[in-house]
C-alpha cells in the first residue's frame, strides 16, 4: 500500500510533464512501470490490464520515474541493467522486477575472548586523549574499531595497534617540534610494518583508521599542527625487504 501511495503522489507530479509525442502503439510494461501506470489510472488497476497505449497513459513518464528504482547508468537499449523507455516491449530489462537493496548487516559481535571495553560514545570525544579504560595506550573506540573490523587477522590488528600508538604520540605531543620530528620516525616504522603485511592495501587500511581516529575538530587540528612541524625536513625510509624489521612484533609468529 505504501508503494502504491508513492506512485500516486509521483504520478500527480507527472501531470505537468508533456507526452513529447510518444508513439500510439501498445506496450507490454515491466512490473515497476505497470504499477506506476495503474496508480495513475485506478480503473486500469481494477481491470488488471498490463498493456497500455503509451501516449494516453503517460507510460513514458512512468519509465522515467521507475528508472532510478530499476537501474543506474546509460540507457543503451542493448546494455544490461538498463530499461530504455523507447524499447519497453523489446528490452528485457524493462520486464524484470527492480533490484532490491540488501538489508544492512547486523553489527558484528565482540570477538570472543577479546574482552573489549564498552563503546565510550560521545564521552570519548570530549577530550583530545579520549577514554582509555584499560590503559593500553589506545583509545577505547579505536581499540574496538580495530578488533571488530579485522577479527580474522591477528597480524593486521597488531600492525594497526602499533600504528595507533605511534599516531597517538604524534597527536598528543603535536605542540613540540622536536617531539614531532622524533614521532615521525615512529609513525614511519609503523607504516612500513603495515605495508609489509598488506602491501599497497595498507594505504586504504591506514586511511580508514585515520578517519576513525581524527573524529573531532580538536584531533584534526592537532594532527595538522603535527604536520606543520614537518615542513622543510627530509626523512629517510627503509628498503621494502627491510619492512618486516619495522614491526614491534613478529609477524611470522602469527598464522593470519
Amino acid at each position: 500500500m505504501k508503494k502504491k501511495k508513492r506512485y500516486i503522489a509521483a504520478a500527480a507530479l507527472l501531470l505537468l510533464a508533456a507526452t513529447n509525442g510518444w508513439g500510439g502503439e501498445k506496450a507490454k510494461l515491466g512490473p515497476c512501470v505497470r504499477q506506476c501506470v495503474h496508480a495513475y489510472n485506478p480503473s486500469l488497476a481494477d481491470s488488471g490490464a498490463d498493456e497500455f497505449m503509451a501516449e494516453d497513459f503517460r507510460a513514458r513518464e512512468c519509465v522515467r520515474l521507475c528508472k532510478e528504482n530499476l537501474y543506474q547508468g546509460e540507457c543503451d537499449p542493448l546494455a544490461d541493467g538498463c530499461c530504455h523507455p523507447d524499447y519497453l516491449d523489446t528490452d528485457p530489462d524493462c520486464q524484470s522486477e527492480p533490484p532490491t537493496d540488501p538489508p544492512d548487516p547486523p553489527d558484528p559481535p565482540d570477538p570472543p575472548g577479546n574482552d573489549l571495553p564498552p563503546d565510550p560514545g560521545e564521552a570519548g570525544k570530549a577530550t583530545l586523549e579520549g577514554i582509555d579504560s584499560d590503559g593500553d595506550g589506545i583509545r577505547d573506540d579505536i581499540q574496538r574499531y580495530i578488533a571488530l573490523t579485522y577479527p580474522d587477522s591477528q597480524k593486521t590488528r597488531a600492525a594497526l595497534k602499533q600504528f595507533t600508538l605511534a599516531l597517538n604520540r604524534a597527536i598528543l605531543e603535536s605542540p613540540d617540534e622536536e617531539s614531532a620530528l622524533n614521532n615521525t620516525e615512529v609513525v614511519a616504522r609503523a607504516q612500513e610494518c603495515l605495508w609489509h603485511i598488506h602491501s599497497e592495501g595498507s594505504i586504504k587500511i591506514s586511511d580508514l583508521l585515520m578517519a576513525e581516529y581524527l573524529n573531532t575538530v580538536d584531533r584534526s587540528r592537532a594532527y595538522l599542527d603535527y604536520n606543520d612541524h614537518l615542513g622543510g625536513h627530509v626523512f629517510g625510509g627503509k628498503d621494502f625487504d627491510e619492512y618486516k624489521g619495522s614491526c614491534t612484533f613478529d609477524p611470522d609468529a602469527m598464522e593470519d
